[in-house]
């Protein structure tokens, strides 16, 4: 079993998660997925159309924001940049069903606690505000700030403070976890070691959040450390949580992020 830890909205992690993924099942190495993501019903494996479903109101979603950015009266290199950003809103779970779609043998084991789907999606909130605000910056100057404001996803893998800052006081678009919804942090972590356990999938695919075995002060008050790390509730070591950051090594590279 191994657990491969992610960021949402860094640019280029779709494309590398499936080149990961893809491999694994060409070397034989991968046949079950567990993805942080959960559908109304609360089955752990959903039927085809129930995916499909849930596909489609993602891809609404996105669609939504994405009209909002294009709709807008920022510079055209200001729309491209965040129009890439906020497509990969849940990637993990579209690029999980993408392969499943290559090919059907794959399960597709959905990990995450139904009670936390809306929250889930409170991550892609309305982005009318913070198009207003970049909108007060003049033309030339707009792909910088957003530049600057999502330069955090490029560090936050290696370092916790930068991680920390960007899931609780979010400055760009998304946010990680609710401070206000404290007992959900750890009944969350609980649902998913159990639904885990059960389906023993070979890859668990999510968020760095879940495999931190030292999560910073300020997630204290949420619950304790060993109750929302992953690895420690499966009884698993370091070794079993894999980067996503640390497979573009082998999937080879790809387009310089902007």
């Amino acid at each position: 079993m191994k657990l491969i830890a992610t960021l949402h909205n860094r640019r280029g992690d779709p494309l590398i998660l499936l080149r990961f993924l893809k491999t694994l099942v060409q070397q034989g190495k991968l046949s079950s997925i567990g993805v942080a993501w959960s559908v109304p019903s609360g089955e752990a494996e959903p039927n085809w159309p129930e995916l499909l479903k849930e596909e489609r109101r993602i891809q609404e979603v996105l669609r939504s924001s994405v009209r909002l950015v294009h709709g807008s009266g920022l510079s055209w290199e200001a729309k491209s940049f965040l129009g890439r950003c906020y497509r990969s809103f849940q990637y993990e779970f579209m690029v999980s069903l993408n392969l499943k779609r290559r090919d059907q043998r794959v399960r597709l084991v959905l990990i995450d606690d139904p009670e936390a789907r809306e929250t889930r999606y409170m991550e892609m909130r309305s982005p009318t505000e913070f198009l207003r605000e970049i909108s007060s910056y003049p033309n030339r100057e707009q792909i910088q700030v957003l530049q600057s404001r999502y330069a955090g996803y490029k560090e936050a893998y290696e370092r916790i403070d930068v991680y920390e800052k960007m899931i609780l006081h979010p400055e760009s678009a998304l946010l990680e976890i609710h401070t206000e919804n404290k007992g959900l942090a750890e009944s969350r972590a609980g649902y998913m070691s159990k639904v885990i356990t059960s389906a023993n999938p070979d890859i668990i695919i999510v968020r760095l959040l879940h495999c931190l075995n030292n999560p910073p002060p300020s997630l204290a008050g949420l619950c304790s450390a060993s109750s929302l790390s992953l690895p420690a509730r499966l009884g698993l070591g370091r070794g079993a949580v894999t980067k996503l950051s640390d497979t573009e090594i082998i999937v080879g590279p790809l387009p310089a992020r902007d």
